[in-house]
């Protein structure tokens, strides 16, 4: 659904959020998050997530029920259609580094109205510093970091909601790598 790249279990998706770390018995390693912090990070998106798979869950019921229904917004951010992370590199304009993120192009087969979240997913980048969005509810927003940002990665999601049944979304992570 475009939230994270199966392929990178740090890349918070519906599944949670894990770490390769030591497993429950203590002899093996694998992608985990049964210990802390990672244990309530992967717990607070999973509840946040719930609501948006009970509702994609439904609406595939009623495709297979009836074969017609709402479907999934198409996240489209500068340009990028595709479910993979769109990665980007920002350069150092002397002052800092800004990032336009344009998902104007986002559509919805049904043509339902469509609503816009920027978030930030800390735990799967490696820039922990400060960072600003210039908006959080349009479809093209500007993220900008100090300089202290070079050499480090920033994971940006843009979330898309429409109206139709059962509310359905779609996502866009953007990497942002700073150099």
């Amino acid at each position: 659904n475009g939230l994270s790249d199966p392929e990178d279990p740090t890349q918070v998706g519906w599944g949670g959020y894990h770490v390769h770390g030591l497993s429950p018995d203590s002899v093996t390693y694998a992608w985990t998050n049964w210990q802390e912090p990672e244990h309530s990070i992967s717990d607070a998106y999973e509840k946040r997530f719930y609501p948006d798979e009970f509702n994609d869950f439904a609406a595939r019921m009623q495709w297979a029920a009836e074969g017609k229904g709402n479907t999934n917004p198409v996240v489209v951010v500068n340009g990028n259609k595709s479910v993979k992370p769109l990665e980007m590199t920002c350069l150092n304009k002397g002052k800092g580094y800004a990032a336009k993120l344009d998902a104007s192009e986002t559509y919805d087969a049904e043509g339902d109205a469509l609503t816009y979240l920027w978030w930030v997913q800390p735990e799967a980048g490696s820039y922990q510093g400060e960072w600003e969005l210039s908006t959080t509810d349009a479809s093209v927003a500007t993220l900008t970091a100090p300089e202290d940002a070079k050499g480090k990665t920033l994971h940006v999601i843009c979330e898309v909601r429409d109206n139709g049944a059962f509310t359905l979304v779609g996502y866009k992570r953007v990497i942002l790598t700073f150099e």
